[in-house]
């Protein structure tokens, strides 16, 4: 009760009125919400499918471009231009700068949001291919991991 009558207090008279139509049309409104909700995946599904794409032709292209390289980022960019184009082009609808709605898909738009550029590149290259802590050409030394000792692996030695 007394937090029912805190929480009406902290609201106000425009809460309570926002709050009394929500109760009054929760369907209605609901539904707004639902329609709201589906047009917001549909342009984030074209985006994410894009991004996977990129992966996909990424770690197809990689074990042709030296990794060491510092310019491989821009050889791979120049390479998948084409496909790039192509696919971008059947993207339609993309989410807006916060998300909140959907707006056309231009390959402009689309690159920097998938990350189709040197810098992105460079970060999918990075996520990849993992370096190892001793350096690009040396074997990962192995590591022994220390179990917690029970009392009755103790007794067994």
């Amino acid at each position: 009760m007394m937090i029912g009558l805190l929480v009406d207090y902290l609201m106000g008279p425009l809460g309570r009125a926002l709050e009394s139509a929500y109760l009054t049309h929760s369907l209605p409104i609901g539904l707004l919400l639902l329609a709201w909700m589906g047009v917001i995946c549909w342009g984030l599904h074209g985006v994410i499918g894009l991004r996977q794409q990129l992966r996909r032709w990424v770690l197809e292209l990689v074990p042709a471009y030296d990794l060491t390289q510092p310019e491989t980022p821009r050889q791979l960019l120049q390479a998948l231009e084409p496909r790039w184009q192509a696919a971008a082009a059947r993207v339609r609808f993309m989410p807006t700068r916060h998300g909140l709605w959907i707006r056309r898909a231009t390959p402009e738009a689309l690159r920097a949001e998938v990350g189709f550029t040197t810098e992105g590149l460079t970060r999918l290259l990075a996520r990849l291919t993992p370096q190892s802590p001793a350096g690009p050409g040396l074997p990962r030394q192995q590591t022994r991991r220390l179990r917690p000792s029970s009392a009755a692996s103790r007794s067994q030695r």
